[in-house]
């Protein structure tokens, strides 16, 4: 390639760049607007997410806590009995207030008539933010990580009914339930 046609590119190029005058600021402050929108955009959605996912924590931790009272409950409640002359007709849950309930548990298995009066009173009750369970000896927190912030119980005929609502942070929920005590008889 000989030096006259090398130098004529070299002219055509410097001369297609003389052309170009760069970015003006109209076009520098568009771009910055456009990139501004695109990240508030992507931006909201991210935080919109996270609070929706501390919202479900939230959510789940109550629900993991009050379901264990509830299962902790419906296991001690279908152990209860009726007194030893008539277990039929005689209850075995007591509902002294709309936030207490006692029953009366025999832990002997197989339940004869020897052995029947052997029996312990067990009490789950609201004991301010907290929802406690009494087993004759000790009181114990159930669902201590969230705040009991309503508990009622209901007895109708043989069965225990009621709910639990709890809260934890921002996030409050109710939980219903309904246990039926076994029903002894004897021969």
């Amino acid at each position: 390639m000989d030096t006259s046609r090398l130098l004529l590119r070299c002219t055509g190029m410097s001369q297609l760049f003389k052309k170009q005058t760069g970015l003006t600021m109209i076009e520098v402050m568009i771009a910055v607007l456009l990139m501004s929108v695109i990240f508030l955009g992507v931006s909201s959605i991210y935080v919109a997410s996270w609070k929706f996912y501390i919202a479900s924590s939230n959510k789940a931790i109550i629900g993991s806590e009050v379901q264990y009272a509830i299962q902790h409950i419906y296991k001690n409640v279908m152990q209860a009995i009726g007194d030893e002359t008539s277990p039929l007709t005689t209850s075995a849950i007591d509902v002294p207030s709309a936030e207490r309930v006692d029953f009366r548990i025999n832990n002997n298995d197989p339940i004869t008539r020897s052995n029947y009066s052997t029996v312990t009173t067990y009490s789950y009750y609201k004991s301010g933010n907290t929802f406690v369970f009494y087993n004759g000896v000790t009181e114990d927190s159930l669902i201590p990580k969230v705040t009991v912030t309503a508990v009622n119980f209901t007895k109708s005929t043989n069965a225990l009914t009621g709910y639990i609502t709890a809260s934890y942070n921002d996030q409050s929920l109710t939980f219903y339930f309904s246990c039926y005590p076994r029903l002894a008889s004897f021969n």
